[in-house]
C-alpha cells in the first residue's frame, strides 16, 4: 500500500506541475505565433523543477510534524503560513533564471516579481489543498473499510456464540427424550440414540455452512419427529406438505427444526391427548416461506425462555438483515410459526 501510494504521489508530483509547465508556456505559444523562447522554456523547466523539489520538503515536513493528524482548526493557520513561506522560497530559488523568463530583454523585477510571487502562493495553496484531500479520503475510505471489517467481525461473532447456544439446547430436549426410554424400553432407546446420532451429526456440520437445501433440513426434522414419536407415540401425529419447487431452496441449517421443537416441547408435551405438528413450504416473491404449526397455545411456562426461537430470530438478523423474518401467531387452539428467507446469498458466511 505504502509503494502504490509512493507512485501516485510522484505521478501527482511530475502530472500536476507538468500540467504548470504548460500553463505557463500556452500564452506565449498562441500570441506569438512562433512558438516558445528556448530562455522561457528553460525558465519554466527550472521554475517546474524547483517547485517539485521544494513540495516534496513540504510533504516531508507535514509527515515529520504529524499535520495529517491534526485538527483542521490548527492546520489553516499552519498550511497558510508554510504556503506563503515556500512560495517565496520557490520564487527566491528561481530567481537566478528570472531573466530567462522574458527573453534577451527582461522587464523591470519591480513589475513582475509580485505577481510571480502571488501565483506561487496560489500554485502552493492549491498544491497543500490535493494533498490534504486525498490524504483524508485515503483515511475516510480506509475507516469505512475497518469499520465495516468490525462490524462483520461483531456479526461473525455473535452468530457463532448464538449457534452455541442453540447446540446445547437441542441437544438437552433430545437426551430427556432417550433418558425416558433407557430402562422402560431398550430397544427404543436404541432406535432413539440412531436418531439422535444422526441429528448431532447434522447439527455439528451446520455450524459450519451458512446454508443448506431445504430438503436437507426437512429430512433432519422428520428424523427429530421420529425421535419424539418413540416418546410421544399415537399423541405426536405429524403432516410435512412441502412445495414441490422448494426442496433446493437454500435456508439456514436448524432454523425449521426450531419451531418443530419448540411445537412440541411447549405444546404437544403439555396436552394430553396430544396434536399435530404440521410442516408446509412454498415460494412466494422471491422468498422461500415455511411454516410450522403446532396444536397448542402460546403460554409461558415458569423457567423457559423460547431460547430456540429467540436465537432464530436474531441469526435470521444477522444473516439477511430485515428481509427475512420469523413471526408466531396463536390461533384458536393452533400456534404458527411463519419463516420468510429470500433466495439470496447470506450476508454472514461461517466462519
Amino acid at each position: 500500500m505504502e509503494a502504490k501510494r509512493a507512485r501516485i504521489y510522484w505521478l501527482c508530483q511530475f502530472g500536476g506541475w507538468g500540467t504548470y509547465l504548460g500553463l505557463w508556456l500556452l500564452p506565449e505559444m498562441y500570441t506569438t505565433g512562433t512558438g516558445v523562447s528556448v530562455f522561457r522554456l528553460i525558465g519554466t523547466v527550472v521554475l517546474v523543477v524547483t517547485s517539485i523539489a521544494w513540495t516534496h520538503l513540504y510533504r516531508f515536513v507535514i509527515h515529520r510534524r504529524g499535520w495529517l493528524d491534526a485538527h483542521l482548526a490548527r492546520l489553516l493557520p499552519q498550511v497558510g503560513l508554510s504556503s506563503l513561506a515556500l512560495a517565496a522560497g520557490i520564487t527566491v530559488s528561481a530567481l537566478p533564471m528570472s531573466f530567462l523568463y522574458s527573453g534577451p530583454t527582461p522587464a523591470p523585477m519591480r513589475v513582475w516579481l509580485p505577481w510571480a510571487y502571488a501565483i506561487q502562493v496560489f500554485s502552493v495553496l492549491l498544491w497543500s489543498m490535493v494533498y490534504f484531500g486525498v490524504h483524508y479520503f485515503w483515511r475516510w475510505r480506509q475507516a469505512e473499510r475497518d469499520k465495516l471489517g468490525l462490524a462483520t467481525t461483531a456479526a461473525e461473532a455473535k452468530l457463532d456464540l448464538l449457534r452455541s447456544q442453540l447446540n446445547p439446547h437441542f441437544l438437552f430436549n433430545c437426551l430427556n427424550s432417550v433418558r425416558a426410554l433407557i430402562i422402560e424400553d431398550p430397544p427404543r432407546a436404541h432406535a432413539a440414540v440412531t436418531a439422535l446420532s444422526t441429528l448431532l451429526r447434522y447439527s455439528l456440520q451446520a455450524s459450519h455452512v451458512a446454508t443448506v437445501p431445504l430438503d436437507d433440513e426437512l429430512a433432519i426434522v422428520r428424523t427429530y419427529l421420529v425421535l419424539e414419536a418413540i416418546r410421544f407415540e399415537d399423541r405426536l401425529r405429524c403432516e410435512i406438505d412441502v412445495g414441490a419447487d422448494t426442496g433446493r431452496a437454500p435456508i439456514p441449517p436448524m432454523l425449521v427444526q426450531s419451531p418443530v421443537e419448540n411445537g412440541v416441547k411447549h405444546g404437544i408435551e403439555r396436552l394430553p391427548a396430544g396434536g399435530v405438528i404440521s410442516v408446509a413450504s412454498w415460494l412466494e416473491q422471491g422468498a422461500l416461506h415455511v411454516r410450522v404449526t403446532n396444536t397448542g397455545q402460546i403460554v409461558a411456562r415458569e423457567g423457559s425462555t423460547l431460547l430456540g426461537l429467540a436465537n432464530s430470530r436474531e441469526r435470521l438478523h444477522l444473516i439477511y438483515g430485515p428481509r427475512a423474518s420469523l413471526a408466531m401467531r396463536e390461533d384458536g387452539r393452533q400456534v404458527t410459526a411463519e419463516l420468510s428467507v429470500p433466495l439470496v446469498a447470506p450476508a454472514v458466511a461461517p466462519a
